[in-house]
């Protein structure tokens, strides 16, 4: 067994390497899997040993219990891959070893949750608290999350995940709404989740521009070994400017006047609809604020939800738009 600092993450690696059921994997290939990552890291690759050491463990009660598919050729040389295409060392229990690790891991970042740019570890430790039971008996049911499980397409978040840290051109599979299967070739760059649902931001060939499709509607993913097209886009900053994640190219940045019902406006001053939310132009009841956004489907979903308690002010665009929408509403009545 590897006592090194590095074997969490071997393990990990290969757990990713043998829950890929779109690329078969020999000890070759698992051994360049993972010299990549360790490379990256700054240390020094492992030799075919090791590799045999760490799926010896795996495999070892006192590891995972991993179960592989014995039968498995790549071009006459023994492959990897788990028979059971659900199985994965993240949905098994934790050994004793791992929740001692685990524990110390989240004391360390405990410490820092006070801090402006790490708040959202308030929410994270509670959740790696319950998530992995490492809370007192009985108090499993201090905290719940909005989350669906059985959300089609999470089975992909690893896998791309993994290719756009790679660098991987892909060809990709997918089935828009009332449309048969298509095939498309992409280099991908974001995954994003919004409204409950996982998104793929990457380069299509096809198009030549930035696409993206939620994972719900992918069939298929498969690795390709074709140059990769960089991107220049600083993702940290790609969705300040809407809501959601549809970007138009061809809209502009405008100011929103909103005015809203004495009933809500305090709802929105507690929880903003963006992060440009000011207040309006003064008025008696101080019930208008403004949000600087690019106009698109997901913007006029979420001021349609605020019904009757809201008014768009302007621009005159989107308070068109908006009573064009209201109106074919009106017309399903």
């Amino acid at each position: 067994m590897a006592t090194n600092r590095h074997a969490q993450i071997r393990y990990t690696l290969l757990d990713r390497c043998f829950s890929n059921f779109n690329r078969l994997y020999d000890y070759d290939g698992l051994l360049e899997e993972v010299n990549s990552v360790l490379y990256d890291l700054g240390t020094e690759g492992i030799k075919l040993r090791q590799i045999q050491y760490d799926i010896e463990h795996m495999k070892s009660d006192s590891g995972w219990a991993i179960d592989l598919d014995e039968d498995l050729k790549l071009v006459r040389k023994k492959a990897f891959r788990y028979k059971n295409k659900s199985f994965s060392i993240s949905n098994h229990p934790l050994n004793v070893n791992d929740s001692e690790q685990l524990e110390t891991t989240i004391a360390i970042l405990s410490r820092y949750k006070n801090r402006a740019e790490f708040s959202w570890l308030e929410e994270l430790i509670p959740r790696m608290k319950q998530g992995f039971d490492l809370v007192a008996k009985g108090e499993n049911g201090a905290i719940s999350y909005q989350e669906n499980i059985y959300l089609k397409g999470r089975e992909f978040i690893g896998i791309i995940f993994n290719l756009i840290l790679k660098r991987k051109k892909t060809r990709l599979i997918y089935e828009p709404y009332g449309k048969p299967q298509q095939e498309t070739i992409i280099c991908p760059y974001h995954l994003k989740q919004y409204n409950n649902r996982w998104f793929l931001f990457c380069y299509n060939e096809e198009y030549k521009s930035i696409s993206n499709y939620p994972l719900d509607r992918i069939i298929n993913i498969e690795e390709l070994a074709d140059s990769f097209k960089s991107s220049t886009i600083n993702w940290v900053d790609y969705f300040d400017d809407i809501i959601g994640v549809t970007k138009p190219e061809e809209r502009n940045l405008e100011k929103i006047l909103l005015k809203f019902s004495v009933q809500r406006i305090n709802y929105v001053l507690t929880k903003p609809l963006h992060g440009t939310q000011k207040p309006g132009k003064a008025d008696e009841d101080e019930r208008t604020l403004t949000i600087e956004v690019i106009p698109n489907n997901e913007l006029y979903q979420l001021l349609l939800s605020f019904g009757s308690d809201l008014e768009v002010i302007a621009p005159p665009g989107v308070r068109e738009e908006m009573a064009e929408r209201i109106k074919d509403m009106n017309n399903n009545y």
